[in-house]
């Protein structure tokens, strides 16, 4: 798995000058169905009621498809629909373990037997308005021709599967490649003359287009998902599938001119630039296409993991300082900074949070998964500032008094102002001090209650006294 883009670049290159010499270790695949419960769901909806269609695949199986010879059974390559009369599009292989179409009620098959354990491109092709509205097709040839007697009224509103039927049953045993659903019905020379290569250039009236040539033939593939689709990017999902060994798998495909399709991986730390230049800022599957010496588009798929840093902190501490610095990060590696002294490193500083002890500006460094970000820097500037005093703990003593008391402060203060006031709203009082949590009062006040006025810190503290 590449780590960065420098990587991916270097991956590139080791595989091949370009993309479309590195894009050569991908073969043309197939998938393994295990004729047991594999079978694919796609996006794509297939033609509905009485529209014009063509279903084509590469097939090679050596199943008996004969019911009541050998336990021989139906296999679905192709399905659509609903399973009600006339109402399914099913695309399959039976009698004379040659290709089939069925609609629910009534059906249609072709005369050759594809069951040899060779690779054999099938074709069914529907034209509502031809004299016979049904043709089948074997590697390229006519096989069988006709009408049904149950009306075609292909339900609306599903999506298709490949290798296994709408009602999920007759599921297909052995190898499917290449399948490609049309909104149009095929000419004779057009399948000729197309059914032995990869398309290109898919035209519009592809509906869609499952070349199969991801994975590693045979290989393990527990990540390989999904079968893309080279048309309108309806792919489709597997299911059940073992996707290791030669079974149940990706295999190797039809040997068929065309494109490539290759799937690499890539995680990077933040935005990710690809060889091309386009920046990407959030994870998910992009696909490249290019154009290969024979003409033929292919294709890159860039599974692509962005791996980011929660750089957040968060300060805490007292009103005054708020000298606590957290990094919102848990489990990393971790740097504080001096963003004052040219961002350097504080000796010590390496753990999630750090406690600042003079007035700056200050920064972490955050190393997780690989990837390495530097927060914004955050400021402390209340150390040495006194928070305001609590007004309960300043008090006088004693208090009645013969006129001579103290003011306690409760704590050391930098610089205080006490005035003394009479019931006539007179100031009869004022001092000050400095450094001081004691200040001691000496007055001839006649006997009487007086306001004392406490000044600190811009915070303002009125007791009552008695002087006796």
């Amino acid at each position: 798995m590449c780590r960065s883009t420098r990587t991916f670049l270097t991956c590139c290159l080791l595989l091949g000058a370009s993309l479309g010499s590195f894009a050569q270790i991908n073969p043309s695949n197939a998938l393994n169905f295990d004729g047991s419960d594999d079978y694919v769901l796609t996006t794509a909806q297939g033609a509905s009621g009485t529209s014009a269609r063509t279903i084509e695949a590469w097939v090679r199986t050596t199943a008996n498809c004969i019911p009541g010879t050998g336990g021989g059974v139906q296999q679905t390559i192709v399905d659509w629909g609903i399973f009600a009369t006339g109402s399914r599009f099913t695309f399959n292989l039976l009698w004379a373990n040659a290709p089939r179409i069925e609609v629910g009620g009534n059906g249609l098959s072709g005369v050759t037997a594809v069951n040899d354990g060779y690779w054999h491109h099938v074709a069914v092709v529907y034209d509502p308005t031809a004299t016979n509205q049904y043709k089948l097709y074997v590697d390229g040839a006519l096989d069988a021709q006709g009408n049904l007697t149950v009306a075609t009224n292909t339900s609306s509103g599903t999506y298709i599967q490949i290798g296994k039927r709408v009602d999920g049953s007759n599921p297909f045993t052995g190898d499917i490649d290449e399948v490609r659903v049309w909104n149009t019905a095929r000419t004779s020379a057009q399948i000729a003359a197309n059914y032995n290569k990869e398309l290109c250039s898919p035209p519009i009236t592809l509906v869609a287009y499952y070349r199969a040539n991801q994975g590693v033939a045979a290989g393990n593939n527990s990540t390989v998902l999904t079968l893309n689709d080279f048309s309108n990017n309806q792919h489709g999902t597997l299911y059940n599938f073992a996707l290791t060994g030669s079974g149940s798998n990706w295999v190797a495909g039809a040997p068929l001119p065309g494109g490539k399709d290759t799937t690499l991986s890539a995680t990077h730390c933040g935005a990710f630039t690809d060889p091309l230049g386009t920046t990407y800022t959030s994870s998910g599957t992009y696909t490249y296409s290019y154009t290969m010496a024979n003409g033929c588009d292919s294709s890159i798929h860039l599974q692509l993991t962005i791996d980011t840093v929660d750089t957040g902190v968060t300060q805490s501490g007292t009103l005054q300082t708020m000298n606590i610095l957290t990094a919102n990060a848990s489990n990393a590696v971790y740097q504080w900074l001096d963003c004052g002294n040219s961002y350097s490193a504080i000796n010590g500083a390496t753990s999630q949070s750090y406690t600042a002890t003079s007035n700056g500006s200050y920064a972490v460094i955050i190393t997780q998964n690989g990837c390495t970000d530097t927060s914004s820097c955050y400021t402390v500037a209340g150390i040495g500032l006194r928070e305001p005093q609590s007004p309960a703990e300043i008090k006088l003593m004693p208090n009645p008094s013969k006129g001579s008391f103290t003011v306690d402060m409760g704590q050391t203060v930098e610089k205080v102002s006490i005035e003394i006031w009479d019931v006539m709203g007179r100031r009869v009082l004022h001092k000050t001090a400095e450094n001081s949590a004691r200040i001691p009062i000496q007055t001839k006040l006649s006997p009487g209650v007086y306001l004392v006025k406490i000044q600190d810190n811009g915070q303002v503290v009125t007791r009552r006294m008695v002087i006796e």
